[in-house]
């Protein structure tokens, strides 16, 4: 089901925290989001992949990174990540068709608005066939190269660049690719979900890897469902991974200390709206007490409280995006974003006229989510992911 064919075009979602009008939420809270375009060599003529820089959800440039995507991948892998502690505004892109368009790829370094670079991995990565994950945590960014299975850590520098670390190299139990792919808070640990059923933590010292540890979760034993996005509490304490489910979201979680046990919650069952069907990517409020998720085939949102290993529906409605239904509309990646909770999501798009979208949502009483403002920009064909970060 996280396996999305290469014709599809991209929206994104963005919430922001607090209850309030419109016009009080835009004076106190600047949300920046980047695209992954995803652009494959010749899917759109004469130009390379990019990532589509959107402000409060208003589109306002695009940054070439001289390099192609390939226009698909693992919805649970982001192919998008920003960093802004290391004397830069810093963007990573994946571009996993790299210089030639056929791998083995390459993360376009960007020191806002500059290109800095293209960093192939030091180890031999290609994430050709499904994708480069990317996510940060501190200095310290990870990438999976889908294709190789290598796991790899880059210290991010002063300007954004990118020093060599360490890397180790791990496939599913059932022989599967990464998918989808989180960093613990306090930097321990790296969470890992495979195309096969299977997930895996690996243990992190700074930019070391080390052990890796894989089990089967709880939900491919007993639904037959896959788990793809990961997301972990602000306490290190538990991880929450996606198993999609065709009505309603099914989440496994399980508690780092005993990481081979996971508890199966759902199908979760909203109090209204269209239910979540297909999830593939979720994240957390800041404060670990609410989690969202996102229908990728139904263009749905939903919210649920998050209790440990628990998750439940709440009294929410399920948001719709705008446009789903009416031109192959499907949700990618989602970020969080803001004081107290906040969300943000990609919803990629095919078939009919290529653009790029952001939709800002807010959460309001109770975690539930409404509309807020959207965003479009029109020359941007096959993203599946963003990275968004507020300045308040």
């Amino acid at each position: 089901m996280s396996r999305i064919i290469k014709i599809f075009l991209m929206f994104a979602v963005v919430a922001l925290a607090g209850a309030g009008s419109a016009r009080v939420a835009k004076a106190q809270v600047t949300v920046y989001t980047v695209l992954n375009d995803n652009v494959c060599v010749g899917c759109i003529a004469s130009q390379f992949n990019s990532g589509s820089v959107f402000v409060n959800g208003a589109y306002t440039t695009k940054i070439s990174t001289g390099s192609y995507g390939i226009g698909g991948g693992y919805l649970g892998s982001p192919h998008a990540d920003i960093e802004v502690n290391s004397g830069g505004k810093c963007i990573f892109l994946a571009d996993a068709g790299g210089v030639s368009g056929s791998g083995p790829g390459d993360i376009a370094v960007i020191n806002y608005p500059t290109l800095v670079g293209l960093q192939t991995s030091n180890y031999g990565g290609n994430g050709y066939g499904y994708g480069i994950g990317l996510a940060h945590q501190g200095s310290v960014l990870v990438a999976s190269w889908t294709t190789s299975g290598t796991l790899e850590t880059f210290t991010v520098g002063a300007g954004c660049a990118l020093g060599s670390g360490t890397e180790v190299t791990t496939v599913g139990l059932n022989g599967g690719s990464i998918d989808g792919l989180a960093i613990a808070p306090n930097g321990t640990f790296v969470a890992l979900t495979y195309n096969d059923g299977s997930y895996g933590m690996v243990s992190l010292s700074g930019a070391t890897l080390g052990t890796v540890s894989q089990y089967i979760s709880n939900c491919y034993n007993t639904l037959a469902l896959e788990p793809t996005g990961v997301a972990i509490d602000p306490t290190s304490t538990y991880v929450y991974m996606d198993c999609g489910g065709t009505s309603g979201a099914v989440i496994d979680a399980y508690n780092v200390s005993a990481p081979g046990t996971t508890v199966t919650n759902g199908p979760l069952m909203a109090a209204g709206g269209p239910q979540v069907y297909g999830s593939n990517t979720m994240g957390l409020s800041a404060n670990g007490v609410a989690l969202y998720i996102v229908g990728t085939f139904r263009g749905a949102v939903e919210s649920a409280n998050v209790s440990g290993t628990a998750v439940t529906a709440n009294s929410c409605s399920n948001v719709s995006l705008p446009g789903v239904g009416s031109q192959w509309i499907y949700a990618g990646s989602i970020n969080v974003v803001g004081p107290g909770a906040g969300v943000g999501a990609v919803v990629t798009e095919s078939g009919i006229s290529p653009g790029s979208f952001v939709e800002l949502l807010k959460i309001g009483t109770g975690n539930c989510l409404s509309d807020f403002r959207q965003g479009t920009e029109t020359n941007s064909f096959y993203a599946l992911s963003g990275a968004s970060y507020f300045v308040q």
